[in-house]
């Protein structure tokens, strides 16, 4: 087992890497991180962990480009169809199979990927469980198998999905090809449970830091309910027209504080799995379209989405595991611009996570309980071994974890021993489980309470090195401002700032403002057109550039970061026109 450092040396095939990142989307460079496991790609397996906005999809996107037959495993169905979309607009023959489709549109998108009409195809791991597909695909023969958001095969993950349990048996099954393995958030214990469960023991690891420089974490601490709801509407409020997501503990809640929200004027909605698949994917397809500016959600939203814009992300409620916190928080200022991340503390944060951990992890006679129904069920659920619900799945999860370790479950769900049911159950795992999550709440607790910079918490529970306070933490910016003013003032309480850090964005006032704004109107209408969401056309940055700079011809254009060949030939007419409107 190696761990690779982010500088590499050069290899044959980053030419080419370059050569692809220029002409499709418009970067002259790799990135440091995407050249190490590119070029770790040419001779070994890779195992990687990279903060959010990082870009690690071009390690397998851009081999994809260069060679074809790569297959891509993801657990949401909704991030692949958003990411296969954007990869579209650039030129990239890129296609899914998953649960949406009719059988006759997996039929045909099968047939195109054998022939090379698509050379990217993401699935969900679900659909591997199908044995004919895996056994094409291996006839096929993959240049390399992607499986991303690795974190969901650990149990020491915050997002385990026992369907990823079966891929390592689906990596032999299809020739064990070359496997990049990728996860923006894993702790080291979660890192070792990775890489053993996928079989990639001998993969090279290539860790980055998950610091992200353009977050800023804040914690507010609220007496009661009332003033923790009065804190989010001010927050959000200051931040009218900028996109955000709430995160609650609750359906309930994300219901009460939607409507609370839209009372005070904020265009908001909820999410959350009980609400009907339909509702669900118009609430999310506003969100991208910034039909809506807010929405209030459990952690069932956000895992499928690819906005790279949201400016804000607030935790009305805390999360049991800082790992989950800081995933949840980074779907904020995935464009690298400024962006901010807000905890509402009270002290009774702890008691419902700690409730939830003890209802997830059942004791002795529970789990003989599950045993027994499991024994007179003569079917069982394909994915779990047993009938789920939303209340009951983490805590069978952890029963049928127990009857695994006693070898009286198989790991694909099929019963053993049935003629005997009073074997021996091990619930020795599901205690240091527990003992495990109690560990993670108390490090979630130490974060929310710190008077120390919240950056250095996250680094030290990712197993990194503390750094030179981060500056832009509330901790920090509160020590800057006590030494500014000295402390006969006391401490400041219940400020927010407007929610307009400083940044290389254009504001109303400056000179390229017009030619910003008509760029943005020009972009709405011919999203619109196309039915895609902004940010499919073009980021943000990339309207700010072009606004700088006023290129005044087609071929000016490829000079413009983010503008590659594709999107050139397909919008650069209609730049160029707007552009030169206000020459």
């Amino acid at each position: 087992m190696t761990t690779a450092s982010p500088s590499s040396p050069e290899t044959a095939a980053l030419p080419e890497y370059r050569r692809l990142m220029s002409e499709v989307f418009g970067f002259d460079e790799l990135r440091p991180a995407q050249e190490a496991v590119l070029t770790a790609l040419e001779t070994s397996d890779v195992f990687t962990v990279a903060p959010t906005g990082s870009g690690k999809s071009m390690s397998y996107v851009l081999p994809a480009l260069r060679s074809g037959k790569v297959l891509v495993v993801s657990p949401h169905i909704a991030l692949m169809q958003d990411q296969v979309e954007g990869l579209r607009a650039n030129g990239v023959n890129a296609a899914f199979i998953n649960s949406t489709l009719t059988a006759s549109q997996k039929r045909q998108t099968y047939i195109d990927f054998r022939s090379g009409a698509v050379s990217l195809l993401y699935t969900s791991p679900e659909s591997l469980a199908n044995r004919r597909f895996v056994s094409g695909l291996a006839s096929l023969g993959l240049n390399l198998l992607a499986i991303d958001e690795a974190h969901c095969v650990s149990e020491w993950g915050h997002t385990f999905r026992p369907d990823y349990l079966r891929l390592h048996e689906v990596r032999e099954a299809l020739g064990s090809p070359r496997t990049v393995a990728l996860t923006a958030t894993a702790a080291p214990l979660a890192r070792e449970d990775i890489v053993r469960r996928l079989g990639l023991g001998d993969a090279q690891q290539i860790v980055n830091s998950v610091a992200r420089d353009n977050l800023k974490f804040s914690v507010q601490k609220a007496n009661s309910n009332q003033q923790k709801q009065e804190m989010l509407v001010q927050f959000v409020k200051a931040r009218k027209g900028k996109s955000g997501i709430v995160y609650v503990g609750s359906r309930k809640r994300a219901e009460e504080l939607a409507a609370l929200l839209s009372d005070s004027g904020v265009k908001a909605q909820c999410y959350h799995a009980g609400l009907d698949s339909e509702t669900r994917r118009n609430t999310q397809r506003a969100f991208m379209v910034d039909a809506v500016d807010v929405v209030v959600a459990t952690n069932a939203f956000g895992l499928g989405v690819d906005k790279p814009d949201v400016r804000f992300v607030v935790h009305f409620d805390m999360p049991g595991r800082l790992e989950a916190y800081y995933q949840e928080a980074g779907r904020a200022g995935r464009d690298g611009e400024p962006a901010e991340c807000e905890l509402i503390y009270t002290r009774w944060s702890r008691n419902a996570p700690e409730y939830f951990i003890s209802q997830d992890h059942p004791d002795d006679s529970t789990v003989r309980q599950f045993w027994h129904e499991l024994l007179r069920r003569p079917h069982l659920d394909p994915e779990l071994g047993f009938e789920q619900t939303d209340s009951s799945r983490d805590g069978q999860v952890m029963a049928l974890r127990a009857l695994q370790d006693s070898k009286l479950v198989a790991a694909d769900g099929t019963t053993l021993l049935s003629d005997n049911p009073q074997a021996p159950i091990n619930t020795a795992v599901i205690t240091r489980h527990m003992n495990y999550e109690l560990d993670m709440l108390t490090n979630m607790v130490e974060f929310a309470t710190t008077g120390d910079c919240r950056l250095n918490v996250v680094l030290k529970y990712f197993g990194e090195h503390a750094v030179e306070p981060c500056g832009t933490c509330d901790n920090c910016a509160e020590a800057a401002w006590q030494r500014t003013h000295g402390r006969r003032n006391g401490k400041r309480r219940g400020t927010f700032s407007d929610g307009t850090p400083a940044s290389k964005r254009i504001h109303i006032g400056d000179p390229e403002w017009p030619l910003f704004d008509a760029l943005r109107e020009w972009r709405k209408e011919r999203a619109e057109e196309d039915g895609v969401p902004a940010f499919v056309i073009f980021h943000d940055r990339v309207l700010t550039e072009l606004a700088r700079k006023r290129p005044l011809n087609e071929s000016e254009l490829l000079a413009i970061s983010g503008v590659g060949s594709v999107k050139r030939n397909r919008y650069g007419s209609d730049l160029v026109r707007v552009i030169r409107e206000f020459d």
